[in-house]
């Protein structure tokens, strides 16, 4: 479903920026932020965001906002899906890869080289190489390191017949990241495409800790 005027405004004082998808139209919705009343220093809250590409064909666009204050962040539920809007050319797979992540003390970088605005997080280094046992032969694409401080990676794929039929693919994801979060730091969310043409949306909500 297509976001509304209403909800593309923000309620908070903060700003989110995208970048990526030269095609296409992408509709950004606000980010909602509630506080729950407490005495003590440190207090809990909820925050949403949302936001939705149309016609996405093979390409990819990153949306990202800053952290105002010192918090932890505890959960994050984020619900992704995809439909076809037309009916394809010819049969064939739809796939969207969706990614949340924090970028440490400064705006995200991104790597457009492909034309899908893939994140550019750092590699972590409390992990040692990827590698890969294959006896047999296997084609395999892989990351060859582990990035850091990425903390929701998910692939929606589906086949799409001539008729259409089938062709939506969605997913919650529900995790408690329990990550440290500083003023400067971003919050960062990326939607990359692949296959027949589809609209992708990604909803999100916070759950966090200020103080």
């Amino acid at each position: 479903m297509s976001l509304t005027k209403s909800r593309r405004k923000f309620l908070s004082g903060g700003a989110a920026v995208l970048t990526g998808v030269t095609a296409g139209e992408v509709i950004l919705s606000g980010c909602n932020s509630v506080r729950a009343a407490s005495g003590a220093s440190a207090q809990t809250a909820a925050g949403s965001f949302g936001w939705e590409v149309s016609n996405f064909n093979g390409n990819g666009a990153d949306a990202y906002f800053r952290v105002a204050s010192k918090m932890t962040l505890d959960t994050a539920s984020i619900d992704v899906a995809f439909s076809i809007v037309s009916l394809p050319s010819a049969p064939g797979l739809a796939e969207v890869l969706c990614q949340a992540a924090v970028s440490r003390g400064s705006a995200p970088k991104f790597d457009n080289s492909q034309g899908h605005a893939y994140l550019g997080q750092p590699v972590s280094t409390d992990f040692g190489v990827v590698n890969i046992y294959n006896p047999n032969g296997l084609a395999i694409n892989q990351n060859s390191a582990v990035e850091q401080d990425l903390f929701f990676s998910v692939i929606l794929k589906s086949w799409v017949p001539s008729d259409g039929g089938g062709s939506a693919a969605s997913r919650n994801v529900f995790v408690q990241p329990s990550l440290a979060l500083n003023p400067g730091d971003f919050l960062v969310f990326h939607m990359d495409h692949g296959g027949v043409p589809v609209d992708a949306e990604m909803q999100v909500v916070l759950g966090y800790t200020v103080g």
